[in-house]
């Protein structure tokens, strides 16, 4: 397995001169000696838009929590429950999601309350 280094933690100065916590994942000097730094901040969502055209499928999602979410579904089927158990960061889930601890994600499925997500095919 490799490991995952954390970018060092930066102070982004935006402007306006507002500063704000950041990591630096990468520099570069171009030709006339001047530095450009390729930095992440944290912003909330409603700051940001997606562009038309690009996929998102493979933007890793992380929700507070764990490691599972319940999906609640409009009703249950013959085919479906009103409950679809997914990992965290699976690109399926969406609407309304509910985290779940290790042994509820287990409990839930083990006693047919959910049922696991074919995408991410969770196993707690």
């Amino acid at each position: 397995m490799s490991e995952q280094r954390v970018a060092p933690r930066v102070t982004v100065t935006l402007p306006g001169g507002r500063t704000v916590a950041g990591r630096l994942h990468a520099r570069r000097q171009d030709a006339d000696g001047q530095w450009v730094y390729e930095v992440s901040i944290d912003v909330p969502a409603a700051a940001v838009r997606p562009v038309d055209g690009e996929d998102y499928g493979q933007v890793r999602t992380e929700r507070a929590g764990g490691r599972w979410v319940l999906q609640a579904l409009p009703q249950d089927t013959p085919d479906q429950d009103a409950l679809v158990l997914h990992r965290a960061d699976c690109r399926a889930a969406q609407g309304r999601l509910t985290p779940a601890s290790d042994s509820e994600a287990a409990i839930f499925v083990q006693q047919g309350w959910a049922t696991a997500c074919d995408v991410c095919e969770p196993t707690p």
